[in-house]
């Protein structure tokens, strides 16, 4: 039971997924070249369009743990999503 929750939870997916949309974001704010930016943009939009519906005027101590765990729960739904293509794809031969 537990090693099920913790793989959910903390697995090497979920891992791979927020090292990737940290990566984005980072590459966002530290880069020059337009194109590049566009992914990390589009994370951050995200959390401001769902921060700002259900909690806006955040203080920004606050934002910054808020922006954490947003991109966790998208790492998670994105493990999730990987996991269950990668299971249904999966042929035994």
């Amino acid at each position: 039971m537990w090693r099920v929750t913790r793989r959910t939870f903390v697995g090497r997916d979920v891992g791979v997924a927020f090292g990737i949309l940290v990566a984005l974001v980072l590459l966002m704010a530290t880069t020059s070249v337009r194109v590049l930016q566009i992914p990390g943009y589009l994370i951050v939009i995200a959390y401001d369009a769902a921060q700002n519906l259900w909690l806006p005027g955040l203080n920004p101590a606050i934002y910054v743990v808020g922006f954490a765990l947003y991109v966790y729960v998208v790492a998670l739904l994105i493990a999730t999503l990987y996991r269950r293509v990668r299971h249904a794809t999966h042929y035994d031969g």
